[in-house]
């Protein structure tokens, strides 16, 4: 019986005892509250020790049962370590009946490997003998076939023989082999002697060979290898061009004149090349292109010694020199387009073949003679020579006396059409005619000299564009001083009307330089066109523009000193009224717009708003000295000179009618600006001592010392009186 059945037969609470918060008093207490409930004490305590007697029963029970089972295990553990003692042994056993077997696969697999290896071993054997056999057959049948000049034979004989060789790398050290190698390499080097003199005395025109033969030859050449043919290219190449050397290294041939002779000697002479050798020389070999290119070559070293003679005698024809510098030009531009043209085809593939990832066999497959070919890259004309400049490179160095020649023509125009530089009135530019001849003959300069040179000679041509350029704006500022030397007399709107055209062609020549700038940079090759500007002539011109204004000014203020000579001879302190508008600022308008009407028909818009604004400086300047010049000004002089300030005020305003309102009103504002000066001045003037003290420098604050010493003095009064305004 368990613990949960005896608790459930007595009267005891099994929650009670269960809960982890039990408390035996308060238990006792609950069962026995007061005196008369311990009548059943004994009861209970009987119960309790027949539950505590059940349950010890209970105990031993299982203590019993447990030791059973026990033993039951034990003697299971023994039986199961028998059975995995028999099973370990079985497979020991297993294991050593395994490695008996393998080794007797391995002793079966050796004697495989070994009959394997033997049947290899035979095999090569007998591979390598019919191969030394057949490398010992090519041998014989190339000495044979080279003395039969059976050239497509040979090529095919030593192609062989190559490809069997690789069979035999590894034993080249074996004599019967290097015997052999020996031996075709005897034979090697009598077949290239052989094949020199077949394509020399063919070359030379004694041959008895057919071409077809000598196209067999050249497959002969090819498997000999790059090296052999580039050196039977440059003696057929010798061959060709001795002529042409010893020819025009004579005495009479041996000149510039000659150099167009020397062009049409070699377009001859590919030609009668070019006849019987057109099928004998691959295409793809580019004979034509290496005779070219050889000629090149003799040319510019025979020619660089007839430049340096000349340059040593400074006896050099300008003319002749330029000529057959052009006939050079001519000549390389031409074979340059030729080459190009003839040789597309291949220039082509290697392109195509040159993007293409597996290059290793290294050969292109090229259409050749109506069928596809595969032939080796280093056979293959791949790229042109640079035959511009192959010869004309020469004269570079010796270019200073057509440099010099140009120099001269250039000045020497510039001077005659300043001299003859006719105003045109009716043109719209409204600049000198000889501004518009100079740049045009300074392209026609450029575009000659392009054609020569793309370095140090068109470099030269550039510096004497720039000395052009100063000489010009030299010459124009000259003719301003002239001029204006002479007063104008006579003819003071023709002056103006020319100083404007001065003006303009100033502003034109500026504007035009940047272009001019880059053609020039455009015609030259680095490094030089890196140093190309103009910087100091567009400030030649801005200075030339200035002096131009400068002087135009100037003409105005002298015409303008009758006016405001005139304003002095008023006799500003005893004026007896003030009149609407004095004389003299009604002359100063009359002039003004008299002046400004030749000005703004030739001026362009742009300078006349500045020259307007340089006219109000001007007369603004004008009058503040005059107001100084007065030894004293009384009010109603003062009154008469603020209203002829404002008038000549609104006159100047006046000045840009006609103009935009962008324009208007920008030019308005700088004249209220300037003439607030003027005005000033007067109102100083106007005040009592302790107000134009007060007042000074809130209306005159850029006053000078002097400046001050000339309002004192009109106003009467001392430095001393004064001492707070001076600086």
């Amino acid at each position: 019986m368990s613990q949960k059945s005896l608790i459930k037969n007595t009267s005891i609470d099994k929650t009670s005892f269960d809960s982890r918060e039990f408390d035996p008093i308060s238990y006792i207490n609950s069962k026995f509250p007061d005196e008369n409930s311990l009548v059943s004490l004994d009861s209970e305590i009987d119960t309790l020790k027949k539950e505590l007697s059940e349950l010890n029963n209970e105990l031993i029970s299982s203590i019993h049962e447990h030791a059973l089972l026990n033993t039951e295990l034990q003697n299971e553990i023994v039986k199961s370590n028998t059975t995995t003692a028999s099973i370990i042994s079985e497979v020991s056993t297993i294991k050593e009946k395994a490695e008996k077997s393998e080794s007797l696969v391995y002793e079966m697999c050796k004697d495989i490997k070994s009959l394997d290896i033997a049947k290899k071993n035979l095999t090569f054997s007998i591979t390598a003998l019919k191969k030394f056999i057949m490398m010992l057959t090519a041998i014989d049948k190339l000495r044979e076939y080279c003395e039969m000049r059976k050239y497509k034979e040979v090529a095919n004989l030593l192609s062989a023989f190559d490809e069997l060789s690789s069979y035999f790398k590894k034993y080249e050290n074996v004599a019967q082999i290097m015997e052999l190698y020996k031996e075709k390499e005897a034979i090697i080097r009598e077949l290239k002697l052989q094949l020199e003199e077949d394509f020399i005395t063919f070359t030379k025109g004694s041959s008895t060979l057919k071409p077809q033969s000598l196209s067999e030859a050249c497959e002969a050449v090819e498997v000999l290898g790059p090296s052999f043919k580039n050196d039977i290219v440059r003696k057929i190449c010798g061959l060709i061009l001795k002529p042409y050397g010893e020819t025009f290294q004579t005495a009479e041939n041996s000149s510039l004149e000659n150099t167009e002779r020397r062009y049409g000697w070699l377009l001859r002479s590919l030609k009668d090349f070019e006849g019987p050798n057109a099928t004998v020389f691959p295409e793809y070999w580019g004979m034509t292109c290496n005779i070219i290119y050889e000629f090149c070559g003799i040319t510019r070293i025979q020619i660089t010694n007839m430049l340096e003679k000349k340059a040593m005698s400074s006896d050099t024809d300008v003319a002749v020199l330029m000529k057959a510098l052009q006939s050079t030009l001519k000549f390389e531009a031409k074979v340059q387009e030729d080459m190009k043209k003839q040789y597309s085809v291949y220039l082509q593939e290697y392109q195509k073949y040159s993007t293409e990832e597996d290059k290793k066999d290294g050969f292109m497959k090229l259409n050749y003679k109506g069928g596809e070919k595969r032939v080796k890259v280093e056979f293959v004309i791949t790229m042109l020579p640079k035959f511009k400049g192959s010869i004309s490179d020469s004269f570079e160095p010796y270019l200073r006396p057509y440099v010099d020649k140009e120099e001269q023509e250039l000045l020497d125009n510039i001077r005659k059409s300043l001299i003859n530089d006719d105003i045109d009135y009716s043109s719209d530019l409204k600049v000198l005619n000889s501004s518009l001849y100079l740049f045009n003959y300074i392209k026609t300069v450029l575009k000659r000299a392009s054609q020569y040179s793309r370095s140090q000679t068109m470099f030269d041509i550039y510096r004497v564009i720039k000395k052009a350029l100063k000489l010009y704006t030299d010459q124009l500022a000259d003719k301003i001083m002239k001029e204006f030397m002479k007063g104008g007399k006579g003819d003071e709107q023709g002056f103006e009307s020319m100083l404007c055209f001065i003006i303009n062609t100033a502003e034109y020549c500026k504007d035009t330089l940047p272009g001019l700038c880059d053609s020039i940079k455009q015609s030259l090759e680095s490094p030089f066109n890196d140093k190309i500007e103009l910087n100091f002539e567009e400030e030649l011109f801005v200075g030339l523009l200035n002096k131009g204004i400068e002087h135009l000014l100037l003409s105005l203020d002298n015409r303008l000193e009758v006016e405001f000579g005139n304003m002095l001879k008023i006799n500003w302190e005893k004026l007896e009224k003030v009149g609407d508008i004095s004389d003299y600022v009604k002359g100063i308008k009359i002039l003004l717009e008299k002046h400004l009407k030749n000005v703004k028909n030739y001026l362009s818009d742009m300078y006349f708003l500045f020259y307007l604004n340089k006219i109000v400086v001007l007369i603004n300047n004008k009058f503040i000295n005059n107001i100084y010049k007065c030894k004293k000004i009384g009010d109603l002089g003062l009154q008469q000179l603020q209203l002829d300030i404002f008038e000549i005020k609104t006159d100047l305003i006046q000045l840009s009618k006609g103009e935009n309102d962008k324009a208007i009103s920008s030019f308005t504002n700088f004249v209220n600006k300037t003439m607030v000066k003027s005005e000033n001045i007067l109102k100083l003037l106007a005040m009592n001592k302790d107000k134009f003290v007060e007042n000074f420098r809130k209306f005159y604050e850029e006053a000078t010392n002097a400046d001050i010493e000339k309002l004192i003095a009109l106003k009467g009064l001392k430095r001393n009186d004064v001492p707070t305004i001076f600086k």
